[in-house]
């Protein structure tokens, strides 16, 4: 039995996660991973993770950080703020236990780096980023282009939630979700970014070398929609992210059985820099290469 620790209680990603793990499934009444649990939780706010953990079934909540050691298997950092993801992260991926970091993996491209060298020093399994990217319709719109299906790509667009004066980071909050679509359905060579704010909505253009992707960060819209327009056809495609946190859990899940990462570092460092330049275009209004991101 993998038992998980979970650090930060502000985000409903903490009680989504325990739920899928510690609860069975009102139909089948069989549990999602019968062999992991999440028995242990800190945050911050003691009412809130007290009340994470009795809606979650999380046996211990901890009064630091330092506790999980020796007690858990592995751990998820899911504070809402991506400024404290490489300060909590960062003890237990030097001591080589299995990590998860949600998303934004970070807000300082500095903290990526870093924590990603540890990981490769120290051997450690880890992942984490958004779970969107593991959404089916992301996944089949992905193989849509790399299939040819479509012929050659010329243009693509997605609207996702955003917000520009989130008080977790602003952009960097619900941007990692957009960062990590983009990337896993049109790739992740991305040259430069253009946003444009207006009302506090941004829409910006991703600069591939052959085409560009349009990006409608919609606060508060209930439908999301990726499109594909290539020069045999075009793919029109609402996306469904109902069940995206059992899908990314499932990854964190399947890294702790095969002691593999799904996912090269690099890629979880990737939309860090994208998101400092989008974040930066915001700013100053100009096209930011990706390049000069450090």
């Amino acid at each position: 039995m993998f038992k998980v620790g979970i650090i930060g209680s502000d985000n409903s990603h903490a009680q989504a996660f325990a739920k899928l793990c510690n609860i069975p499934d009102p139909i089948t009444g069989e549990y999602n991973f019968p062999d992991v649990r999440i028995t242990a939780i800190y945050g911050h706010d003691p009412e809130q993770t007290k009340k994470v953990a009795e809606e979650g079934k999380i046996e211990n909540i901890f009064e630091k950080p330092e506790d999980f050691f020796g007690k858990v298997d592995a751990v998820m950092v899911v504070f809402r703020h991506g400024n404290l993801h490489a300060k909590y992260a960062l003890p237990f991926v030097k001591a080589g236990i299995p990590t998860w970091i949600d998303k934004p993996f970070t807000i300082d491209v500095a903290e990526a780096k870093m924590l990603i060298e540890e990981a490769d020093k120290n051997k450690t399994l880890l992942t984490g980023g958004s779970t969107c990217k593991y959404n089916y319709d992301i996944l089949m719109l992905q193989n849509s282009i790399n299939s040819s299906a479509i012929g050659n790509l010329v243009s693509g667009y997605l609207n996702f939630p955003g917000d520009v004066k989130s008080e977790y980071g602003g952009i960097f909050f619900y941007g990692g979700h957009m960062s990590e679509m983009i990337m896993t359905i049109f790739g992740y060579d991305i040259k430069s970014v253009e946003a444009t704010v207006k009302n506090d909505y941004v829409v910006a253009v991703a600069n591939y070398d052959k085409f560009r992707v349009a990006m409608n960060f919609t606060k508060g819209a209930g439908q999301h929609f990726c499109i594909l327009h290539g020069d045999k056809k075009s793919v029109v495609r609402e996306l469904d992210i109902s069940i995206i946190y059992k899908l990314g859990f499932a990854k964190f899940v399947e890294m702790l059985r095969t002691g593999k990462r799904p996912l090269p570092l690099e890629k979880l460092l990737a939309p860090t820099i994208f998101l400092n330049a989008l974040n930066k275009s915001i700013e100053t209004g100009r096209e930011v290469f990706l390049s000069e991101i450090e």
